[in-house]
């Protein structure tokens, strides 16, 4: 399978060469030209690597960048900048950038930065830990010590939000604009799923559970 990439780049004779550059090299390429179309791809869909400019109309790049870190996105950015903009750098990384280009660049350094970022994010991202649970993403099973259960597509899409957003509750609308692909849906097929994934956690006799007091959060049991 492809690994896709996001473009988010305003100068359209500048997107439209790194377009062909990733193509030429096998990806899956997806062109924005604002930051916030980037913002709603990214919350929309999935992608391997962002390539992402600074200076953009509508929202600039470092915005989207922090409103994606925000809403549980961990793809990795890619950051373009011009040669001056020295301060827009510093806070990119701050802000959750994995790395960033100087404009003019060459397309071999922008073909290496992107496999060196998916080379580290596919390297991290199959297995997480919470609690005595292991979720193995890649063959959609979560195990404890003692059994293990497969999970389906959207129970998998909902564990590994949980999982990346333990800090926050995760309202109704975003796991359905990010798991269902849509804005409409009945709010009792979501707790459906919610208990799927709690009747496993039980039966693997889990220290974490669902708390759904305020939207949707993954945390240890209280004892």
């Amino acid at each position: 399978m492809k690994e896709k990439i996001l473009i988010a780049e305003d100068e359209k004779e500048l997107g439209k060469a790194i377009k062909a550059i990733l193509q030429y090299s096998d990806y899956d390429v997806t062109v924005t030209t604002n930051g916030q179309e980037a913002l709603d791809k990214t919350l929309n869909d999935s992608f391997d690597a962002i390539i992402m400019d600074i200076m953009m109309p509508v929202m600039d790049g470092i915005t989207a960048l922090k409103e994606m870190r925000k809403n549980g996105v961990n793809t990795p950015i890619i950051l373009l900048t011009a040669k001056a903009q020295v301060d827009d750098k510093v806070e990119g990384l701050d802000s959750g950038a994995n790395d960033y280009l100087t404009k003019p660049f060459n397309k071999k350094e922008l073909l290496a930065r992107i496999r060196a970022v998916t080379r580290i994010n596919n390297s991290n991202k199959e297995k997480f830990k919470v609690g005595n649970i292991m979720f193995d993403k890649e063959n959609s099973k979560i195990s404890s010590e003692t059994s293990e259960f497969n999970l389906n597509n959207k129970e998998c899409e909902i564990m590994e939000m949980l999982i990346k957003n333990q800090e926050r509750n995760i309202s109704y609308n975003e796991i359905v604009k990010r798991v269902w692909k849509t804005e409409e849906m009945e709010e009792s097929s979501v707790n459906m799923y919610m208990s799927y994934l709690q009747d496993k956690f039980q039966a693997l006799n889990a220290n974490i559970e669902i708390n759904k007091e305020n939207g949707y959060v993954l945390e240890m049991k209280k004892i």
